[in-house]
């Protein structure tokens, strides 16, 4: 007895490696390819059908659990998929009605469109209700993804994608088959953080019919002055430690940034007329905000002039200083109807300047920014304005914004809040720290950047 168990045991050690061994030898390349065309499906709201006969049923279905709820990212939707295989009720009434061979190609007509993605798993790839699908997909312009074993069988050439597993033992393809499922899975949540798409608090209401967007300009439309946090905060924190407190630099840094996070999207000046209050708290002597604010420009502009000065002789494109598809974005909105405007925190003449080194400066219907003479919220006075002559009423307005204030002021009016949760340094994915902090403003919704306008447009329009 002791024997056969040893005997079994070095049996199965023996098969797995031998699919492992196996697996190693697969199109890494390809099944990339497959990774991605899925994340790109997600991105333009494509729905993924999969199918498959027994164990490739069962396949077919796990990677829909997986692509629903294992690539349901930090919080986001994960993929619009259905296994064509998973209703007995469906399967048996078209088997009975019409024929076995149709019961996946009827499916795929009814419920399928122009630019969908079909994934189908057969080991032989000669299943005749697998092949009449695929056909049917052809036909109806849905993408196909074929995963198959041995030679492929006939699925070879009939698919814009297929993964052959290189083996021909029906176990050990339908094996590599479920590794290819979570490999997959896997690689897919690792690729979202970076394509986050559109995290949705509160779903944008159709009919509100929105006419007008507000945008705010440094860190949501502009990367000019990306760091310009990692200047203000320190310097600060610097004055601060000058009154001679005991507290310790790093408590006057937690200060400073507290209050520094909480006024972004009002005018520099307010930032600075705070720094004025803490140090008086603190014993030290009243200085005008303006001097603050002077010294701060002064430090900034060192960060910064490179920037401009590339943008100005051509060196930098302004692809590279822009939150990408912010362009897109305001032609796209404009072309639907609805009137765009910039405003900003930061003094008007450089917003003016810089939207114009950015290509930005006809894009917009009118740029607002502050002035030193402003003793109110800069972004305060544009809403005042754009509600004057009572035609626009709060649920018509959407705005986009990567700072506290802006997001709180539209979110309190009744507006739509897009959070920008721009990582500034990489240009892809989303800060998490921005992304807290725009939640608890009142955002609607979070997105990185603008690269999905298409769905933000949509939703504004069309709703979810």
């Amino acid at each position: 007895m002791e024997f056969e168990r040893q005997a079994v045991s070095q049996a199965l050690k023996a098969y797995t490696q031998e699919v492992v061994e196996k697996v190693q030898r697969t199109d890494f390349d390809l099944l990339a390819q497959i990774a991605m065309k899925l994340v790109e499906a997600k991105e333009r709201g494509a729905t993924i059908f999969t199918a498959g006969n027994g164990g490739s049923a069962a396949t077919a279905s796990h990677i829909c659990n997986d692509l629903l709820k294992g690539c349901r990212v930090h919080n986001r939707e994960g993929f619009a998929t259905e296994c064509l295989a998973d209703s007995t009720a469906v399967l048996t009434c078209l088997g009975n009605d019409f024929s076995y061979e149709e019961i996946f190609s009827i499916q795929l007509r009814t419920k399928a469109h122009r630019g969908d993605v079909l994934l189908v798993y057969s080991g032989s790839g000669n299943s005749p209700n697998i092949i009449r699908l695929v056909d049917t997909a052809r036909q109806m312009g849905v993408y196909v993804i074929g995963f198959s074993g041995r030679d492929g069988g006939k699925l070879n050439g009939r698919c814009d994608l297929l993964l052959i597993a290189p083996t021909d033992s029906m176990e050990q393809l339908e094996d590599m088959h479920m590794f290819y499922v979570h490999a997959l899975s896997c690689i897919i949540q690792q690729i979202l953080p970076d394509r986050w798409g559109v995290e949705y608090v509160r779903y944008p209401d159709p009919n509100a019919h929105i006419t007008t967007a507000l945008f705010d300009f440094d860190g949501t439309v502009s990367l000019i002055r990306e760091g310009w946090r990692e200047i203000m905060v320190p310097y600060f924190a610097q004055v601060l430690a000058e009154t001679g407190t005991d507290e310790s630099l790093q408590a006057l840094t937690a200060t400073a940034a507290d209050f520094v996070d909480t006024l972004t999207g009002k005018q520099t000046i307010f930032q600075c007329i705070r720094l004025d209050e803490e140090v008086q708290k603190r014993g030290g002597p009243h200085r005008d905000p303006l001097e603050y604010k002077a010294e701060y420009l002064r430090r900034l502009e060192v960060h910064i002039r490179d920037r401009k000065q590339g943008l100005r002789e051509g060196t930098i494109p302004p692809e590279q200083l822009l939150v990408p598809g912010v362009k897109e974005l305001v032609q796209a909105l404009k072309a639907a109807g609805i009137a765009c405007h910039l405003a900003s925190g930061t003094d008007e003449a450089d917003v003016l300047e810089e939207a114009k080194l950015l290509g930005l400066d006809t894009c917009f219907d009118a740029i607002h920014g502050a002035r030193d003479e402003m003793v109110e919220c800069s972004k305060e006075q544009v809403l005042r304005g754009l509600f004057a002559d009572g035609s626009l009423k709060p649920e018509q307005l959407v705005s986009f914004g990567d700072g506290y204030v802006e997001i709180e002021l539209v979110s309190q009016l009744g507006g739509y809040t897009f959070g920008v949760a721009s990582d500034e340094v990489r240009r892809k994915g989303i800060n998490e720290w921005k992304r807290r902090r725009l939640l608890d403003a009142g955002a609607d919704a979070i997105i990185p950047d603008f690269a999905g306008y298409q769905q933000i447009v949509r939703a504004i329009k069309e709703g979810i």
